[in-house]
């Protein structure tokens, strides 16, 4: 008999709730502070909204983890109606603190009802990317056990890897996500960074993946790191790309250079991604990126 299966999956994954084609799927939002001020993803208070405020007001922006108990409300309001619950969870080489709450959740719950935590290895759309992944996997073959859906949830995240172009490192390093060193390199060196999320590594932290002077450059580098992927992997087809944007008017030339190259790439499909409040704290205004599932 097939599983009911339910999903969790934080507001950090770069796609908006219209395009997940799953019914069973609860997505929580991230509390962002700024100042001493909390917001939560809204129509209201969206990317382009924190953005807008970086640009104009220079203010400084936090995120904070899942709280516990909000992820065991959606268990404990659905439990009755389901066999298992899936979670995918961002990188916890990102946070430690968000995997932990998920973790003690699925040991509260150890006795109840079963509970997989997916670490992705990932943030952003390289979240949605291993999402989507997952909700094929249950479609196609909804009569795995939990070890076989384990196991196959573990080969999603590491077929998956993200590319992103962050014009200014200060977000990344202000939200904890990198060291001051590391953020000081774009702006001291005049370059353009170009970071990864490499699904392969088991750290699941964010890797310098080159540099270059232009956007142009660093566009042609993505698209070259892409096809050695594609090569490593023996795979002559991407599942789906997933693009990262949508943080403000900077960098909209080389936005849409980019996204017209990913266009002459073999893949069955693209979605634009959608940027939300909480990934705006981190990425800052300009970015842009794309996640792959080989």
């Amino acid at each position: 008999m097939s599983k009911k299966i339910f999903v969790i999956v934080g507001d950090n994954l770069g796609l908006s709730r219209e395009q997940i084609d799953y019914e069973a799927l609860e997505i929580l939002k991230f509390p962002v502070f700024v100042g001493e001020t909390e917001y939560r993803q809204s129509e209201e208070h969206n990317a382009q909204w924190l953005i807008s405020k970086f640009e104009n007001e220079k203010v400084v922006a936090k995120s904070s983890t899942l709280i516990h108990n909000e992820i065991a409300d959606i268990i404990e309001r659905n439990r009755t109606n389901y066999d298992l619950f899936i979670h995918v969870v961002m990188s916890s080489g990102l946070s430690a603190a968000s995997f932990l709450a998920a973790e003690n959740v699925r040991k509260q719950y150890e006795n109840i009802v079963p509970v997989i935590n997916v670490d992705s290895r990932q943030a952003v759309n390289g979240v949605g990317s291993v999402l989507l992944g997952i909700i094929d996997l249950i479609k196609t073959n909804p009569n795995m056990s939990i070890e076989e859906l384990e196991a196959a949830c573990q080969q999603i995240v590491e077929n998956t890897f993200s590319w992103f172009v962050l014009p200014d490192l200060n977000y990344l390093y202000r939200g904890g996500r990198i060291g001051k060193a590391q953020s000081l390199m774009g702006s001291v060196l005049h370059i353009i960074p170009l970071l990864g999320l490499m699904g392969n590594e088991k750290e699941g932290i964010i890797l310098a993946m080159g540099k270059a002077r232009t956007f142009r450059q660093i566009n042609t580098m993505m698209m070259e790191q892409i096809n050695v992927k594609m090569k490593e992997k023996s795979v002559s087809t991407i599942k789906r790309a997933i693009t990262l944007q949508g943080y403000g008017d900077k960098n909209k030339e080389a936005i849409a250079e980019f996204m017209e190259k990913l266009k002459t790439l073999p893949c069955n499909e693209i979605i634009h991604g959608k940027g939300g409040l909480v990934d705006a704290v981190h990425y800052g205004p300009g970015a842009y990126g794309v996640s792959i599932l080989l």
